[in-house]
């Protein structure tokens, strides 16, 4: 979830993206409440449902709108031990980085992955059941010759920014 206050208060840098502020309602409100109805987000915005509906295609087609998601209550699903695990990959791995980055989205305990500047490239968000879950997750996937270092830690909270209701 985005907060819609940082939608409100930026536009593109770039010249050929040009947002009306139609669109950014649009997205504010999206932002909010992504399961709204097109009726619904119609008239939050002040449009027509098939103008309205039209827009957000448009959005899509333009790649600014990448998806809805859904948000998970891992814990209700048994998933306890959250991990950060920073990795630092070898010359040979930076070559064939987003290789690694393909392979570690594909398996189950993962989340999220972030490629980063610093001390390390990679941060990789996983999820598993137990704390054995970590050790295996790194022991089958990030020992090898691609990987310098890792370094594991333990997630005890996450917090995002809210959305505020737009409008």
């Amino acid at each position: 979830m985005v907060n819609a206050d940082l939608i409100a208060n930026h536009r593109p840098d770039s010249k050929d993206i040009h947002l009306a502020e139609v669109d950014l309602e649009i997205l504010r409100v999206l932002s909010s409440d992504a399961r709204i109805s097109n009726k619904d987000l119609a008239v939050r915005v002040g449009l027509a449902a098939s103008t309205c509906l039209g827009r957000v295609n448009a959005l899509k087609r333009r790649g600014i709108i990448k998806g809805f998601r859904t948000e998970i209550d891992y814990g209700m699903l048994g998933l306890h031990v959250f991990g950060m695990i920073a990795v630092r990959v070898t010359p040979l791995g930076r070559s064939q980085l987003s290789q690694l980055i393909e392979r570690l989205l594909g398996v189950a305990e993962t989340l999220e992955v972030f490629q980063v500047s610093g001390e390390r490239d990679l941060l990789v968000h996983i999820a598993t059941d137990h704390p054995t879950g970590l050790h295996r997750y790194i022991e089958e996937h990030l020992s090898d010759q691609l990987i310098a270092h890792t370094q594991t830690s333990l997630v005890f909270g996450h917090h995002r920014a809210e959305s505020k209701p737009a409008g």
